[in-house]
């Protein structure tokens, strides 16, 4: 029988080192940190690496001199810091329990072997050839447990799990942790190298040899085979780097009390026995670089880590190279963005025989071979962000046409992969049978970070630039090319993060990309991404070419969607001279930059200036591009809205009245442009005494919005307040304020909580708030939101002076008309001096002034 002889209780054995596990997992230290940190308060007689393998000894019941000792100290140091955790929130339980860490020595003593005379110790009974126990392992707590779970039931026949992954995972250090945790409740464990049959052959002899198993003729197999069949206690055999299901067949005990972990680069495993093992998260990554390393940057690791994908043989190979080379993490991370070809291949990984940049190159070499739709699927790959990459979408073969300058013999692969599903698929298994790819869903892959850069790395430059391209021409290929349609969106999101990887700056699908981020609302990234393409132009073309000044425009007037009018008006206006006089006054480009200027004018507060400029300018765009135009019809609702926008709401609507037929005759009646000026018209509907009409417009317009656009659009939730305030207007101030209150958590969580809408919507809440009959709360809030635009905007900005409007107006209606006198007194001077003594604002505040003034006589 196999591993005849007991060696103590293995049920008490297992709880104390589960037990001890626990502890260290609750404490937060690592145990080899917590090993360094006995040796601290120990005499130092010997190193912290014979401290520690005390430690691990006397975990696995197998006592050294001294391991009493160092355990008692380690237990000490654990628990101080667990119970520091504790006092920060952290639970601990019984672990802290003096009495059990009592009990559970106890149990680790009389698991003692006995002694021969002499002092020799008996060896342990059992049957064990394992590889060391790892030192470290980062973020590997749920695998484990997935393992024992997995291994739970038991069974007659022998029960089989798979650990299967990218070569360097660490599927060898997980199946090694997880055999020296199980070790005391099994009589036999045994580590097979399987990488081929030769290998298997000589690891069954050896066992064969071991257990003195009687020669019958049927050869080593079938000797173990036999003896792990009969055995009386559980076995575990470790076969570790099995090719595939095929080479281990007729290899592998049919019976017994046994459990059979594999480890394998394949994943062409049966669902029921495979569990793919992924990179840890990174910041259990980071800790471990710095477990390994000594140093204290979390933020440099962190940034190591994911540059490094995580991988386990990556992060320990820089550790070491950090050690060796005495580099700080800082410090490799530069170097690791500068030369990451040359760093994949230093530094010496502890128990691994290669590094990053040769561990798959066998893997490569075959496919190349073998397999070259499968390598130039993955050449592709490496052009693309690392996630989700919708392969099936970039080679439906509907449109697709490779550049033919590309002209390398390996593209012919990618191009007959086009349009043909059951290629694709072919070459997907072939990447999976070195878990060269992740477990793909439907249509789409991942691929780590570092299999993209040592894939690329293995190119000649001509081949890196040829497939980059061949990545772009495929993402241009797939845009579907109307940003501003929802139907289109789920397709933009998932290509724009591979667009920004492979397309240069200035490629027609980046500016695609753009007006689908500003269509999603996402100004802030719009701009972002406009700012790198007009600094590509700048750098190629210089600042007065055509299209350096198209993307300096288009750069200007996504700063001001997102929140800074007054900069997007100054960038533009000192543009518009260099457009003039390059393109000329009447050129099309011209006349649209001229026509955003009026925009930014507006948006910055000039109402009255924007109105006047725009109408100046629509007799030339008419002239130029016709009154059907859509760019005159821009115009067109430019002057409405400005019109307005200055306190004119009467002659705004008429406005509408007048061009809105032309514009649903050109668009259509849900266009987003259209939608938006419908919008304004509704606003001036009701401003000019309209109200019950008004509200019934808005009501129609919010189920347009979030039909077109969706519920989280921007333009959603301008609609929202549009009809918020209508139905205040229209006599029920109280459902007014309670709209607004709901409104504004989602402005803040949806553009920020200093967004435009935002503050907008929170001035409107003041106002009906105040309406609704409580002018503190309305002064409270008009304060508020006072601060974050003074702050954030100049004095002078038009939506500014209308806030200290409401805050003067909540100021006296809450019972202090002095003090109104004194705001509205402050702002006449401010106004008149921007905008005019007769503008509709500079009215509105004289009047204000004039009430509140003969309040303060009551």
């Amino acid at each position: 029988m196999v591993g005849g002889g007991a060696v103590g209780d293995g049920r008490r054995g297992g709880e104390f080192a589960v037990r001890l596990a626990e502890l260290v997992q609750e404490s937060g230290l690592t145990l080899e940190r917590a090993a360094a940190r006995t040796m601290a308060r120990r005499p130092r007689d010997a190193s912290w690496t014979v401290t520690f393998r005390q430690i691990s000894a006397w975990q696995n019941g197998d006592h050294l001199p001294g391991a009493e000792a160092a355990f008692l100290t380690l237990v000490r140091v654990l628990t101080e810091h667990a119970r520091g955790r504790a006092r920060r929130g952290h639970r601990i339980g019984e672990l802290l329990d003096e009495p059990g860490w009592a009990r559970l020595l106890q149990q680790a003593r009389a698991r003692r072997p006995a002694e021969t005379g002499g002092g020799v110790r008996r060896p342990a009974a059992g049957v064990f050839e394992l590889k060391p126990r790892p030192l470290r392992l980062a973020g590997r707590a749920a695998l484990l447990t997935r393992l024992h779970h997995a291994f739970a039931e038991p069974s007659d026949t022998p029960v089989q799990v798979v650990l299967h992954g990218l070569g360097g995972i660490g599927k060898t250090s997980l199946a090694v942790e997880f055999a020296h945790r199980v070790r005391s409740g099994h009589g036999l464990i045994w580590q097979f190298a399987a990488e081929d049959h030769t290998a298997l052959a000589g690891g069954f002899a050896a066992l064969a040899v071991r257990l003195r198993l009687p020669d019958d003729g049927g050869g080593p197999v079938a000797q173990v085979h036999t003896a792990l069949a009969e055995a009386d206690r559980p076995w575990l055999l470790v076969l570790d780097n099995v090719t595939d299901q095929t080479a281990i067949r007729g290899w592998l005990p049919a019976t017994g009390p046994g459990k059979l972990l594999i480890t394998s680069r394949s994943a062409h495993w049966p669902l029921a026995l495979g569990i793919e093992v992924t990179p840890p998260d990174i910041p259990a990554a980071a800790r471990f670089l710095l477990d390994r390393t000594g140093q204290d940057d979390g933020v440099a690791a962190a940034a190591v880590a994911t540059e490094l994908g995580a991988l386990p043989l990556a992060l320990e190979q820089a550790g070491a190279f950090i050690s060796t080379a005495g580099l700080s993490l800082a410090e490799y991370l530069d170097g690791l963005r500068a030369r990451r070809d040359v760093l994949l291949d230093r530094g010496e990984p502890y128990d691994y025989a290669g590094s990053v940049a040769s561990t798959w190159t066998l893997a490569f070499q075959r496919l190349e071979r073998d397999a070259p739709d499968a390598i130039a699927l993955l050449r592709l790959l490496s052009w693309l962000a690392p996630d989700d990459v919708p392969i099936r979408t970039l080679l439906a073969g509907r449109r697709t046409s490779l550049p033919d300058s590309l002209g390398l013999t390996e593209l012919a692969g990618l191009a007959g992969l086009a349009g043909d599903p059951i290629r694709i698929a072919e070459a997907v298994a072939e990447l999976r049978r070195y878990s060269l790819v992740a477990s793909p869903e439907p249509g789409v892959l991942s691929v780590h970070r570092l299999v993209q850069a040592v894939t690329a790395d293995r190119m000649s430059p001509s081949a890196r630039a040829a497939w980059r391209s061949a990545a772009a021409a495929l993402i241009e290929d797939a845009l579907p090319g109307r940003p501003d349609l929802v139907a289109n969106r789920p397709l933009y999101a998932r290509l724009v993060p591979h667009a920004h990887v492979a397309l240069e700056p200035s490629a027609r699908g980046m500016r695609e990309i753009v007006d689908y981020l500003a269509a999603l609302g996402d100004y802030q990234t719009a701009a972002r991404v406009q700012g790198e393409i007009h600094a590509d132009v700048l750098g190629r073309l210089g600042p007065e070419h055509p299209d350096t000044l198209t993307a300096a425009a288009l750069r200007a007037v996504r700063i001001g969607q997102a929140g800074d009018p007054a900069r997007a008006r100054d960038l533009l206006a000192a543009l518009l001279p260099l457009r003039e006089r390059v393109s000329g006054g009447e050129h099309p480009d011209t006349l649209w930059l001229a026509a955003a200027l009026v925009e930014q004018i507006g948006q910055a507060g000039s109402p009255g200036i924007a109105r006047d400029r725009a109408l100046e300018l629509l007799p030339v765009r008419e002239r130029v591009s016709g009154p059907d135009d859509p760019d005159t019809i821009r115009l067109a609702h430019q002057i409405a809205f400005w019109t307005g926008q200055a306190g004119d709401a009467e002659a705004a609507r008429l406005r509408y009245e007048e061009f809105l037929p032309r514009m649903e005759r050109v668009w259509c009646a849900e266009h987003p442009d259209t939608l938006t000026a419908r919008d304004q018209y509704a606003r001036f509907l009701g401003e000019s005494g309209a109200a019950e009409a008004a509200l019934k417009a808005c009501t129609s317009l919010l189920s347009a919005h979030e039909r077109i656009s969706g519920p989280e659009h921007p333009d959603t939730l301008w609609a929202r307040s549009n009809l918020a305030f209508r139905v205040g207007e229209a006599g029920d101030p109280a459902g007014a304020r309670d709209l607004y209150t709901a409104l504004v958590p989602d402005c803040e969580r949806i553009s920020g909580p200093e967004s435009h809408v935002a503050l907008v919507a929170r001035v409107f809440l003041a106002h009906w708030t105040g309406r609704a009959g409580d002018p503190v709360a309305a002064r409270d809030q008009c304060e508020a939101v006072l601060a974050v635009r003074v702050r954030r905007f100049p004095p002078e900005h038009f939506d500014t002076l209308v806030v200290r409007e409401y805050a003067a107006r909540w100021t006296g209606e809450a019972g202090d008309p002095h003090g109104a006198v004194s705001r509205y007194a402050a702002l006449l001077t401010d106004v008149e001096r921007v905008f005019g003594p007769e503008s509709a604002l500079t009215r509105r505040v004289r009047d204000g002034l004039a009430y509140w003034t003969s309040r303060t006589r009551l």
